[in-house]
């Protein structure tokens, strides 16, 4: 089976892959810096890396940044067709926010949820949504962030309060078909992932 993992820089990625997409692609890497990587992807939108292993030489090639790890989730309300979602810094977003040492993914997700958005009732793991990943520089340093998402079911009241001190606009209930026509509005991984997934 085909293995590929998209890291996003902005709107523009990297594929880490081991077939040929036909994209242009780039050997003998790692970049040094965000900077460098920046600069790169001004001219392509899209470049791959072609890799027996795809996802060690995706971690080979961000080496450089630190990691950071976090997870979050998209809820949909038990036997209704209503999704919550966010404005976060201009972003149609949903609930994520760092894993915890020695907290697990699932459960950091459902801590987020809770935090970033006041719900109070029930959260059932429904799935696995899979993994984004991208990179940023903030006050000059580079990051490479990975995203884990779960898919959940939610049973309790319908008030939500958005956790405005993490930069949380406002948190909302939509229809799938809704989200689903508005996702150019959110950031380009949770996009990807959310058109392969649902």
């Amino acid at each position: 089976m085909a293995q590929k993992y998209k890291v996003f820089l902005e709107n523009n990625y990297v594929l880490f892959t081991d077939q040929d997409h036909q994209l242009p692609h780039w050997v003998g890497l790692p970049p040094k810096s965000y900077k460098l990587l920046s600069k790169a992807l001004e001219s392509e939108s899209c470049v791959q890396v072609i890799a027996h292993d795809p996802k060690v030489a995706m971690q080979h090639f961000f080496a450089a940044f630190k990691q950071v790890r976090t997870a979050g989730a998209l809820v949909q309300k038990r036997n209704e067709d209503a999704y919550l979602w966010m404005h976060r810094f201009g972003h149609l977003d949903l609930p994520k926010g760092k894993i915890e040492k020695g907290e697990t993914a699932l459960a950091a997700a459902i801590r987020e949820v809770k935090e970033e958005t006041g719900l109070s009732g029930l959260l059932t793991f429904e799935g696995i949504l899979g993994q984004t990943y991208h990179v940023y520089e903030m006050k000059g340093k580079s990051y490479w962030k990975e995203n884990h998402w779960f898919a959940f079911q939610y049973e309790g009241q319908d008030s939500v309060v958005p956790q405005t001190e993490e930069g949380i606009e406002a948190v909302f209930w939509l229809q799938k078909k809704e989200w689903y026509a508005r996702l150019n509005e959110s950031y380009a991984g949770l996009k990807a992932l959310l058109e392969g997934a649902c």
